[in-house]
């Protein structure tokens, strides 16, 4: 039923909200990238090495390739003299091989002979001519990095739903992993509604407003390791809507910002409801209380508020775990929560789940969480001043000046 001009007879709580929107979206399918270009991205499948990483057994210092029996008993008093036969370069394989007595000259990173099973550091031995005295016995295996130390060849390297970061991609260069299969990124559309809204530049008239909305979801988006698509913006007509959103389904995900809410122009919801279904219009959450939730064509479409906060807390509750979803990962990957004391107090609604910015400093060496503002959703400054978000539950009548609470880092 459409609660334009009649308001909302209930609120959806939050978790609910959460679950539905989270059994509703799927994973995407995969694509197959070179490796040097999938940083950011979530593996679609395990990976497994197809080398031994080192291939070959190495040393670890500069020095001086041997059989680590020659060097037992060694000391500065009583060294033991080895006959130097050759040297071993970095890039090249060893021509010579190490017998009793000998010693070979090796750079880090360079094979190991055959025959040698350590190496001594350059700073425990002296130069005599053509032989070398060490100062210090090492023990087989001593400062060299065997063949598969790293990983073995058929070794599983990454399990599917890794997220890769720069060291990854090292991994999978080292690995011969050249192509890999990643989840494809949603591609999400964007549109912002209302007759007042202009681009930001534009010059307004008296009742027009900068269309901000639009380019915070697109940063939100892009922030979550997916595409945004800003379409513009429509104004307040239902058919123009229509046209709008029909066009956007070519995406993986629909937002539209604005009209969202129980006004006489508050088109969205009854036009999704007239092209798809809504699952839930309504959540029991401030700022953000007006967003809905459906399907056109099985895309998954939100209709969020207009106001600016508002917009950003229903994106950020809502529809950015679906985003995360849809690449395989956890609803909550990437959150990150601290422990503070409040320097002031939060007051909230029952029944409702209410989210106050906070600015956080260290006093004393304890952790202090400022509240910049519960209240005023379309005070965008109010989130550009606060480090964290506190969340108060619907069964909790705010928390009090002293209080210690968990801040959602921003």
């Amino acid at each position: 039923m459409s609660v334009r001009m009649r308001g909302f007879a209930e609120y959806m709580k939050l978790d609910k909200a959460q679950r539905i929107v989270l059994s509703n979206v799927r994973t995407l399918g995969a694509e197959a990238l070179p490796f040097q270009d999938v940083l950011g991205r979530v593996l679609a499948e395990n990976v497994r090495s197809a080398v031994d990483a080192p291939p070959f057994d190495r040393s670890s210092v500069d020095g001086y390739a041997v059989k680590a029996a020659d060097t037992f008993g060694a000391s500065g008093s009583s060294p033991k003299k080895l006959r130097l036969i050759g040297a071993v370069a970095i890039g090249t394989k060893p021509k010579v091989s190490i017998k009793k007595g000998t010693a070979v000259k090796i750079m880090t990173g360079a094979p190991l002979p055959k025959g040698a099973d350590a190496s001594v550091m350059v700073e425990n031995t002296r130069a005599r001519g053509k032989f070398i005295e060490v100062l210090s016995p090492v023990t087989p295996g001593k400062n060299v990095g065997k063949r598969g130390e790293d990983i073995v060849a058929g070794e599983l390297v990454f399990k599917k739903g890794k997220v890769i970061r720069p060291q990854e991609v090292g991994m999978l260069a080292l690995t011969q992993n050249l192509r890999v299969n990643v989840f494809r990124r949603p591609r999400v559309a964007i549109l912002a509604t209302g007759s007042e809204l202009r681009k930001p530049g534009s010059k307004l008239k008296f009742g027009e407003i900068t269309d901000s909305n639009s380019y915070a979801l697109s940063a939100a988006v892009t922030s979550q390791g997916c595409v945004a698509d800003v379409l513009g913006t429509v104004p307040d007509d239902k058919k123009k809507l229509r046209q709008a959103i029909s066009s956007a389904l070519g995406d993986d995900m629909v937002f539209v910002s604005g009209g969202a809410s129980v006004g006489e122009l508050d088109l969205v919801p009854d036009t999704i409801s007239d092209m798809g279904k809504v699952l839930f219009h309504g959540v029991a959450l401030r700022p953000g209380g007006p967003t809905a939730f459906g399907f056109i064509r099985r895309k998954p479409v939100f209709s969020l508020p207009g106001f600016p906060v508002a917009v950003l807390m229903a994106f950020h509750f809502l529809a950015r775990p679906a985003l995360l979803a849809m690449q395989g990962l956890p609803a909550d990957y990437g959150r990150r929560c601290v422990r503070a004391k409040l320097s002031g107090d939060v007051s909230s609604t029952l029944g409702r789940a209410d989210v106050a910015r906070v600015k956080l400093s260290v006093e004393n060496g304890k952790l202090l969480a400022e509240p910049v503002m519960v209240l005023g959703s379309g005070i965008l400054s109010s989130m550009t001043r606060a480090d964290g978000l506190v969340v108060v539950p619907e069964d909790v009548e705010g928390f009090s000046k002293g209080q210690d609470v968990e801040v959602e880092l921003l």
